[in-house]
């Protein structure tokens, strides 16, 4: 994932993950105090980082919190998280 000295200074976890569909995840700090983002870098696409908002701050404490415990973050189907999460609404599609 390349990054920018102001996306690394927002980070709260960035994780590879074993997953058909995404290759990294990182929680980061939004634009906005006390919101969250989601980049994603997919397998099909590793050059281009995908951004998210969080429009929920348990969900982003949740996937904090799953990606921080690798047990959970093995178990994890990433793919299909990340579809729900878009689908509930507990992300918008930012600057893609």
């Amino acid at each position: 994932m390349t990054a920018t000295l102001s996306t690394l200074s927002r980070t709260f976890v960035h994780q590879s993950v074993n997953s058909s569909a995404i290759s990294q995840l990182s929680v980061i700090s939004g634009e906005q105090e006390g919101t969250y983002d989601l980049l994603v870098i997919f397998n099909s696409n590793p050059d281009k980082v995908y951004h998210y908002a969080f429009e929920d701050d348990n969900a982003a404490v949740r996937w904090i919190d799953l990606l921080e415990d690798s047990e959970a973050r093995e178990a994890t189907s990433w793919g299909r998280e990340l579809h729900r999460a878009l689908k509930n609404g507990d992300l918008e599609t930012l600057d893609n």
